[in-house]
């Protein structure tokens, strides 16, 4: 028998993880996987097991971006909020597997029913709306009133932090999504930061040479 990974949910007891694994569907995606889309009702929800989601919104221009992600040992919020608000409720964005992932689909019927019934599960998601409706507000309030440049560099300094060379292995697409910008926007950007030789563009991947000059950068906001 194909073994699977266990269902990492600190937060709650054993016994609650086992009734959720027992009422729940395994389900396996692939990488770039929509699981579900904006504007249809909810089909599950998902208790993530292995991977990570993306979940973001879309304009009409096609531009893209990101909410939050869901990771292993976690529940996707919005998912379930609209579960729990009743069969016309639509999803109002889009999760796609940003990773292969493994993930407990639990029906929506038994998710509301067990959400009445288990005051440790109302208490974790709670906590989960907490911290995402924070998260949220960050993207709009970076969204709203903060200069591209400025979100730029501290995402390139937050994620240089991750390589000891400072390289970054993304392209200009992305980094657009990520920061609900045009590409040419940030490429324009980018181009300007390694006029400062703040950084070395190459294919795919972007070099931090001057973490303080972009440190530089964010401390002038506001």
């Amino acid at each position: 028998m194909e073994s699977r990974p266990e269902l990492e949910f600190p937060e709650v007891a054993l016994p609650l993880r086992e009734k959720l694994e027992a009422v729940s569907e395994h389900r396996r995606f692939s990488k770039g996987t929509v699981i579900y889309e904006e504007g249809f009702p909810c089909p599950l929800v998902p208790l993530l097991l292995s991977g990570v989601v993306r979940v973001f919104k879309m304009g009409e221009t096609g531009r893209e971006i990101t909410l939050y992600r869901v990771e292993a040992g976690q529940i996707c919020v919005l998912s379930s909020t609209c579960a729990l608000a009743g069969r016309e409720a639509k999803l109002p964005a889009v999760a796609v597997a940003e990773t292969d992932v493994e993930l407990l689909a639990v029906p929506v019927h038994i998710f509301r029913k067990l959400m009445k019934e288990s005051p440790e599960l109302q208490g974790y998601m709670n906590e989960m709306l907490t911290e995402r409706l924070a998260e949220m507000m960050m993207v709009v309030d970076e969204v709203a009133f903060g200069r591209v440049d400025l979100r730029l560099a501290e995402m390139l300094v937050r994620n240089a932090a991750k390589d000891p060379q400072g390289m970054i292995m993304t392209t200009h697409a992305q980094l657009a999504v990520e920061l609900g910008s045009a590409r040419e926007v940030i490429s324009r950007v980018l181009k300007d930061f390694e006029r400062q030789g703040l950084v070395i563009l190459g294919r795919g991947k972007i070099e931090v040479k001057d973490t303080k000059g972009l440190l530089g950068l964010t401390a002038s906001r506001g």
